[in-house]
């Protein structure tokens, strides 16, 4: 989220950057820590714990927004079919179907032989999202003496999933043979071989074409055969039996006008929907029978497919449709990644899963004729709300073909199963999710000021259209009760009597009308007082799953906060990383040695699984062996290896994330949506592992009882690219989920000092969760936010530049900059003060724990409104009324924040945000704003002395060469380049090149300018080089532009004058740049030489 993680508060010292320690302060800490002064064995804990007073009330929010999958990408699949050999038949003419989805083309036909040469070059298009493109199967088959008049019949055929041929390296095989067997007999063993290339190119992709290799190497066909590393080379025939029970939970669809319209004919009133499981795998499809017109269907049936094992597919595919005489529609799809159930070591499982539910997301639960996002039940992006429950149960077994009693086809089957006991999932226990509002702001403008309001669901509880079935206490999701249920139509209201006169559940808040904030977005005034809901829903007790997986998320989350804080203090130069990295590893060790204490317990509860057991092998080996070799590494860490080590480091945190993903699902996650005048605008998915509480630190979700800051999304579609970056509503919301019985302490997490307000009830009634809470504390502050300058932007205009400006929002007020014209390193040099901010709470949580600043850049245009840039947050330093303003800690320093737009990087922001409390004696207190006077900018308020950066005069000398492989721009050649230098605002322009065929060298070649630059190089702009082309009637077209992003490598420095007699650096850099998409990439290589003078002289 931000540069140096969070601010200091206690320890900072007076010196020119904040929270840093000095040298000598770290040795004596070093002492302190490692018990002897040896320099190579100090490791330092968390510097946000040596800096940061950390507090616990609140955590951190997600700053990337975008959801990566679901949006379509252009492909290009190419395959080349050089030859075959080894064919199996006589007389043969074969030729090669290359097939991929409903693709399907073929090579010419060789007449009668046994080893053709084919050489021919296929290519595919394709235009789809990359889940949908991994899992597409390519299909090789060789057909003999096919003709106008016979289909041919099959020598044999290979497959493997395009996914597989992406993670390969290159994303390629490169002259690779095929193993060709006959998918009707599988005990005929090698039918030949298929010699081919395959490539997969996404856009943007580089293609590299692999080195020759000789050609004996590659007739060694058993030596070079098309599979990826690590699959053994004979692979066998496998039996993959996925048992399908029952599913639960399928959404209510008689609203439609279809259901009104079957009743008047028929007369009948039925669930309407017949559903029934489809299941893909390695290119075949396998059917479940249809159960008519139930919600709650119970199959008992297993699909049975014969494979190769390992199969060269990752996924299986299992989607919940409803048979249809029109059209089927998909209600919920799973996928079943074989890599997550299976492992291939040498203490390895195949794969197996279950008896256990899966959850499947997709569109609202609300039923209409036309679904606006039934891509989604496809399974295409991030479901926007829960569909249905499977119950599955997955099995895989290695044929021996030569046993007689095997059918030798592939065809799959399907075959009835028994019954399941109702325990064999685990036990039912009732859970209890609760949930405070306490600020909703940055509601876009667009969607009117109807009231709004929030819901909250966890699975199908919560939802008003399902309101109706309710389980009866203490049975829930077992075989005969199953039909009785749907009986239980209590009133349909929100709230629902429970026998024992509890409320089970308040799902939505109520609606409220928004106020405006400023032009672009509204609030919703709560005040001191917070709406609240909850909810009881019934689920298998399955939290072990989740406390494991919690447990190495926090492992990972430690690790990679301190990998974060190493490469900071590498980047900004600080003293001692390799004390830092010490202190990881140290701290990864102990995590890891946590786990393997706390991993092992409730291992006979009901319902554990096979698989259960199996990852629960595989976690603990593999946690220890990397809590072991971070000891080890520990010691090897030394000024010299640090990044090395990073780099082992790193591969820890992908493994870890790895084994924290849990495929047998329990608790479905938790969805909010945004509700205006009853029509849903936007929603977030809050994973149920994340707010699950326990009664072991360890083991408790990491945004279990905290306030965490989360911005509302646009569902499907519409939220691809930058209409989903901008924000739909910004909500602080306190979450906890539990067991009924452990609810106790569920808001002890919330800021203190606050009154629930319950429903009224009879006396004598049970005690129940309050419906909103009245915050009885008030705290009124002045924000002062000093906006210095960003740097690297977004270049959101043709010319390569951007006209920015900053809207920053702190609870319910919001303020801009002023808007530079053509920058990406805008100055903007202003203070913005927010008066009278009320903040709920006791005074010192929010001391030590303030709500976060959102700060969104954007591009002004002339016409249409300003262009999303990116976005950031900061904490700002607070000071309450009774503290003295001074160092350490006022006035707070500039710093660093990385701006996000979307998923990716998008610049630096130089700022510093101090929150001031107004104490009894009003403003007169507050510490006087003191600027520099000789600006004449008017209203606008400059950063005060003390916090704005002391800057120096430099002289900037450029030596322009010339220009090189210059590219074509829009079709047309480059002819009179000129170079554009810029930094800080000031800038220089090169001689026009008046014939760049004929002479690509400039005229004249020395250039200076001179500009205020901070004395603190950290925090020195970039030196910007952009190459335009002036064609005729005054026209400029960006050619190229580029950054050097630091320019203390070209300070000259007075001491090394003797030393150096004066030489200077010369830099390449290489410009490339996208003027438009699609436009091939171009190159310019600027040859800068720069020799900076300084020149003394202070303002």
């Amino acid at each position: 989220m931000k540069r140096s993680k969070h601010r200091g508060h206690k320890e900072d010292r007076n010196g020119d950057e904040p929270a840093i320690l000095e040298t000598e302060d770290l040795d004596r800490q070093g002492m302190f820590l490692g018990g002897g002064p040896d320099p190579d064995t100090i490791s330092l804990a968390s510097v946000t714990a040596v800096t940061d007073n950390v507090s616990n009330k609140r955590s951190k929010p997600e700053i990337k927004m975008e959801p990566s999958s679901g949006r379509p990408v252009d492909y290009q699949i190419s395959v080349t079919v050089i030859e075959g050999r080894q064919l199996i038949g006589l007389n043969m003419d074969p030729m090669v179907c290359v097939e991929i989805g409903d693709d399907k083309k073929y090579t010419s036909m060789k007449e009668s032989t046994n080893c053709p040469y084919y050489n021919e070059y296929f290519v595919f298009d394709f235009h789809v999202p990359p889940d949908v493109m991994y899992d597409k199967i390519l299909k090789l088959s060789v057909i003999h003496s096919k003709n106008l008049l016979r289909s041919g019949t099959l020598v044999g055929s290979f497959k493997l999933d395009v996914g597989t041929i992406y993670s390969n390296p290159e994303h390629q095989f490169y002259h690779k043979w095929a193993l060709l067997s006959d998918p009707e007999d599988i005990s005929a063993g090698c039918k030949g071989y298929i010699k081919c290339d395959v490539t997969v190119v996404a856009k943007g992709d580089t293609i590299k074409t692999p080195h020759k290799v000789n050609e004996s190497d590659e007739d060694d066909i058993e030596g070079n055969l098309l599979i990826p590393e690590g699959v053994p080379a004979e692979r066998q025939w496998a039996r993959y039996y996925l048992k399908i029970y029952r599913a639960e939970g399928l959404p209510r669809m008689n609203t439609s006008i279809m259901a009104n319209v079957k009743k008047a004919f028929i007369g009948e009133n039925k669930d309407l929907v017949d559903p029934y499981v489809q299941v893909l795998f390695a290119g075949q499809k396998g059917k479940t029978s249809v159960q008519k017109s139930c919600y709650e269907p119970i199959w008992n049936e297993q699909i049975v497919f014969t494979e190769m094992f390992p199969p060269l597919c990752k996924r299986m595919k299992i989607q919940i449709r409803d048979s249809d005489k029109v059209n089927d529609v998909a209600i919920g799809t799973h996928f079943l990644d074989l890599r997550n159930i299976s492992n291939d070591g040498d203490k390895g499982f195949l794969p197996t899963l279950g008896p256990a539910w899966v959850n499947m997301y997709g569109s609202t639960r609300t039923y209409s004729l036309m679904d606006e996002y039934q891509e989604l039940n496809e399974g295409l992006g991030e479901g926007v709300s829960f569909r249905a429950r499977l119950l599955v149960n997955l099995g895989v077994e290695i044929l021996d073909p030569s046993s007689p009693e095997i059918t030798s086809s592939t065809d799959v089957q399907l075959e009835g199963v028994s019954n399941i006991s109702e325990t064999a999932t685990g036990k039912v226990e009732e859970f209890f999710l609760f949930g405070s509002f306490l600020e909703a702001t940055m509601i876009d403008r667009k969607i009117g000021d109807k009231p709004i309001n929030f819901e909250l669901t966890i699975g199908y509880y919560g939802n008003e259209i399902d309101g109706l079935a309710r389980p009866k206490k203490g049975k829930k999701g077992g075989g005969d009760g199953e039909e009785e249920e749907t009986d239980l139509i209590h009133n349909s209201s929100d709230e629902e009597m429970d026998d024992d006169g509890d409320l089970t559940s308040v799902a939505t808040t109520p609606p409220m009308k928004p106020v405006i904030t400023d032009r672009n977005y509204f609030h919703l005034p709560y005040f001191e007082r917070k709406p609240c809901i909850y909810i009881k829903s019934w689920w298998q007790d399955q939290r072990r799953r989740l406390y494991n997986a919690n447990i190495i998320d926090n492992v990972a989350d430690k690790l990679e906060d301190g990998l974060n804080d190493v490469q900071e203090i590498i980047k900004t130069e600080k003293s001692y990383p390799e004390r830092r990295l010490r202190g990881v590893l140290e701290e990864l060790s102990q995590g890891c040695s946590q786990f393997l204490a706390l991993a092992n317990k409730d291992q006979n509860q009901s319902g554990r699984t096979k698989l259960d057991r199996e990852r629960l092998k595989l976690c603990m080996a593999e946690t220890e062996s990397i809590g072991q070799q971070a000891k080890m590494m520990r010691t090897q860490v030394k000024k010299s290896t640090v990044r090395d080590k990073i780099k082992l480091a790193q591969n820890f945190l992908t493994k870890l994330r790895f084994l924290a993903d849990e495929p047998q699902h329990s608790v479905p996650d938790v969805f909010i949506w945004m509700i205006s005048n009853g029509k849903r605008i936007a929603y977030a998915r809050v994973p149920s592992k994340d707010i699950l509480y326990s009664s072991v630190e360890e083991e408790t979700g990491k945004d279990c009882g905290k306030v965490k800051t989360i911005f509302l999304r646009i569902p499907g579609k519409k939220g691809f690219g930058p209409a989903g970056w901008t924000v739909q509503s910004k909500i602080e919301i306190y979450l906890w989920l539990g067991l009924t019985k452990q609810r106790k302490d569920y808001l002890n997490g919330l800021p203190n000092g606050f009154e629930e307000n319950k429903l009224s009830k009879g006396p004598g009634m049970p005690c129940s969760p309050p419906i909103s809470l009245t915050y009885m504390m008030k705290q009124i502050f002045q924000l002062r936010v000093h906006m210095y300058q960003a740097r690297s932007l977004f270049a959101a205009d043709s010319t390569g530049l951007s006209d920015p400006f900053a809207r920053v929002f702190f609870s319910t007020q919001s303020q801009v900059t002023e808007v530079l014209a053509e920058t990406l390193c805008p100055t903007w040099d202003q203070l913005m003060v927010f008066e009278n901010v009320e903040l709920f709470g006791e005074a010192t949580e929010l001391r030590d724990d303030p709500p976060i600043i959102v700060i969104e850049i954007y591009d002004q245009d002339t016409v249409g409104k300003a262009e999303f840039m990116g976005r950031t947050f900061a904490k700002p330093v607070v000071k309450m009324a009774d503290e003295h303003y001074g160092p350490p800690r006022f006035p707070p320093q500039l710093e660093y924040y990385q701006i996000y737009r979307g998923n990716c990087t998008a610049g630096e922001m130089l700022a510093a945000f101090e929150l001031l409390q107004i104490g009894p004696n009003g403003k007169a207190d507050l510490p006087p704003i003191d600027g520099p006077t000789d600006l004449e900018r008017g209203p606008i308020l400059p950063v005060p002395l003390g916090i704005r950066p002391v800057l120096s005069k430099y002289r900037i000398e450029v030596l322009f060469w010339g220009l090189r492989d210059l590219k074509r721009v829009n079709l047309a050649q480059v002819d009179r380049p000129r170079v554009d230098i810029e930094c800080a605002g000031k800038g220089v322009q090169s001689s026009l090149i008046a014939n760049y065929k004929k002479n690509p060298n400039f005229g004249t070649l020395v250039k200076w300018f001179e500009v205020d630059l901070p004395e603190n190089e950290l925090l020195h702009p970039p030196l910007n080089i952009r190459v335009v082309d002036c064609r005729a009637f005054g026209r400029y077209t960006l050619v190229g532009s580029n950054a050097v992003s630091s320019l203390r490598k070209f300070i000259y420095r007075a001491a090394d004058k003797q030393a150096n007699n004066w030489t200077t650096t010369e830099e390449m850099v290489v410009v490339s740049l996208d003027p438009e998409p699609g436009f091939k990439k171009m190159e310019t290589v600027v040859k800068l030489d720069s020799r900076v003078d300084f020149v003394s002289t202070r303002k």
